[in-house]
């Protein structure tokens, strides 16, 4: 669960190491968000020599966060990490490779976001693995 002012680690080679939540972009019943949903973030750690810079706004999709997320073939997965992948404000996915694996649970998100679903395809062929 992620809420705001949580803590996240940036998973592709967009140059950013770590980022800070500041609000959630789609509240349901819950004020937090979990994986598959997008969030609006800052950026805390990066390096220099990237298209990233400190003071800019970026929108962030969660992709694997440190709670227990229950399937519905009654398996549980959980990360050690609050995971997210780096957009710009237009939804354009500004790395070039995804390190580590990404939840199913992000398909299911594509299919339900009838208008972000070329946004989910790059992430898809991006990543190595799936769990």
């Amino acid at each position: 669960m992620i809420h705001v002012g949580s803590q996240l680690k940036v998973v592709d080679n967009s140059g950013a190491n770590w980022s800070k939540c500041i609000s959630i972009k789609k509240k349901g019943k819950h004020p937090f968000a979990t994986v598959g949903m997008f969030i609006l973030i800052t950026l805390k750690n990066f390096s220099n020599r990237k298209k990233v810079n400190k003071r800019l706004i970026y929108i962030g999709l969660i992709v694997g966060i440190s709670f227990w997320i229950c399937r519905v073939d009654g398996t549980f997965v959980k990360f050690f990490s609050n995971f997210l992948l780096l957009f710009n404000k237009q939804f354009k996915f500004l790395g070039t490779r995804v390190y580590g694996c990404v939840l199913k649970e992000i398909k299911i998100t594509s299919l339900q976001e009838k208008k972000n679903t070329k946004y989910f395809q790059k992430i898809f062929s991006y990543s190595s693995s799936f769990i």
